[in-house]
Parts: structure tokens; sequence; C-alpha cells
């Protein structure tokens, strides 16, 4: 590719997480100078300003006839089909915040599964999860530090009063009566979503949505992608509820 832009300039200080796909063969289309295809949904776009004058990108649905390899920009964990013959990769920008409601004590490792289970029931790249969400009274909750230490997720909490306050689909007044709020797992993940966007805002920073795909059950106004599912342990430790929202600005601290 002329000036030498290569696939690891699409990256983002943020750090994007390199998802599945043939990352050789992508890239050595490029080096040819042959048309590359990208499809971005969701992530900053500022990467764009350091293509060169003459490149060999182009946008979704542009000289699909002449395409020699593609580039999906997603939270989406896709499958590629092993024959097709045109080389494609993904990048996850980090834009998915994790809600999550357990009880006191809940291991790490069933955390994690919960996350797991929900994310490859909805088709969601785990590299595309900026962090978790969860009530303040579970900021030293073992599990949850220990997982967001292993997978390097800052964890956000919220007191049960700004919570309570959240409009979400899938109240519990059991939830209220036990821990102040009817919602934790819900509440929590769009409360992040909040700060974050807040922040920038209060910063002037310009928050650039590229075609946000939100889950067709919340509406295309709603930050929820999954709502509330709660995952039950096979060996009776517990359960964890677990809720994903979608987050328009992808460059998390």
């Amino acid at each position: 590719m002329s000036d030498g832009f290569t696939l690891n300039m699409v990256d983002t200080p943020s750090g994007w997480s390199r998802g599945r796909g043939d990352w050789v063969g992508v890239a050595a289309a490029m080096k040819r100078g042959e048309t590359v295809e990208v499809i971005q949904e969701v992530g900053s776009t500022l990467w764009r300003n350091s293509l060169p004058k003459k490149h060999c990108l182009c946008w979704d649905g542009e000289n699909l006839s002449t395409i020699k390899g593609r580039i999906w920009i997603s939270f989406t964990q896709r499958r590629f089909a092993p024959e097709s013959v045109l080389p494609k990769v993904q990048w996850h920008p980090r834009v998915l915040w994790i809600g999550i409601g357990c009880q006191a004590g809940t291991s790490r490792e069933l955390i994690e599964s919960a996350i797991q289970s929900v994310c490859r029931s909805y088709h969601l790249a785990e590299g595309a999860i900026a962090g978790i969400a969860t009530i303040d009274s579970k900021a030293g909750e073992v599990g949850l530090l220990e997982l967001c230490q292993a997978r390097n997720w800052p964890l956000k909490t919220f007191p049960a009063d700004i919570l309570s306050s959240v409009e979400v689909p899938n109240p519990s007044g059991i939830a209220a009566k036990t821990v102040g709020t009817p919602s934790v797992a819900e509440a929590a993940a769009v409360c992040a979503i909040a700060q974050i966007v807040t922040a920038h805002q209060q910063q002037k920073t310009q928050i650039s949505i590229n075609h946000l795909r939100f889950s067709p059950l919340m509406g295309a106004s709603h930050p929820l992608l999954v709502p509330k599912t709660i995952i039950r342990s096979d060996k009776k430790l517990g359960c964890v509820t677990v809720a994903v929202a979608v987050c328009p600005i992808d460059n998390l601290g």
C-alpha cells in the first residue's frame, strides 16, 4: 500500500482487539495495493485521518466487484466461511459495558463463565468488552476484582439511589427490597455509559457514532444491547445476572 499505510494502523490508541480472520491475507492484499473493503459499525473513525491520499481502502458497498479483502470493525464475533477465497479480519473496539449482579462470595470463575455464555448467545466479541459495572456494595467483591484484574477491565460502581433512577425493561421488586434498587445489572451498564458520555461532553470531545446496532427489543435509542440474563451454576453455587450496553465512545480509560 502506498505511503506505508498498514493494517495495524487501522487500530486507535484505545487498543482495539484483533478478532478472528486471515490477517496475513488481508495485510498482503493491502501491501499489493489491492482494494480492501472496510465495514465499520462502531468505534472512532479518527484512524481515517492517517490515510494517505492514495490508498486501497473502500467503504461499505463501494467497488464490490474489485475488492480483494475485507475489514470488519464491530462488537460482533463473526464466523467466516472457511471456503471463502476473500480474506477477512475483525477489529473489535472496546464499546461493550457488562452490567453484573451477583450474590456475595460469587467466584471469579462463575462470573466469567456467565459473561462468556451471554457473549456466545448473542455473538458478541469478548475483545469488545470495555469494562464491568455494578452496584457500589459489590466494590469489594473478590470474584469481580479478580476477574477485572485478570482481564484488565475497569470496574465502575454506582450507589443504589442512582441505579434506582434508571428506567430499565426488567425491574425486580425483590432486588428493590434487598439492595435498594429494582435493577443492578441493567441499570449499572446504562450508568457506565452515561458517565462516560457525560465526561466526554464536558471535555468537549467529539463523539463519533457509526451505524450503531442496538437490540430491536430495546429500540434504537436505548443503549441496552442485551437485557437482563440470569445464568445459574450447574453446581448450585449461585447465579449471576448479566446485561450488556453499548457505548458510542470506544477510547475508554
